[in-house]
């Protein structure tokens, strides 16, 4: 709640959230930067970014991706 709380000021700059668990990644996040040992592997708006093929090419396995209240969730696919 105090990060959504920051963000929805006018004042606030520009947030930078770092996290290994797509589930945390806020609703009010609009773009996505996904790293992998120390380089850019995709990088782009949270609709295009966070999708099967991108996360399974991502995390070098099948994965599938599920949207509950605006948080992604994944599990293995099968």
């Amino acid at each position: 709640s105090a990060i959504t709380a920051l963000a929805s000021r006018t004042d606030t700059p520009t947030l930078i959230y770092v996290t290994h668990h797509t589930e945390e990644i806020l609703p009010l996040f609009s773009h996505i930067l996904l790293l992998r040992r120390g380089q850019v592997v995709q990088a782009g708006e949270r609709e295009s970014v966070m999708n099967a093929d991108i996360l399974s090419a991502f995390f070098e396995n099948r994965v599938a991706v599920e949207n509950h209240d605006n948080r992604i969730y994944l599990r293995p696919h099968s």
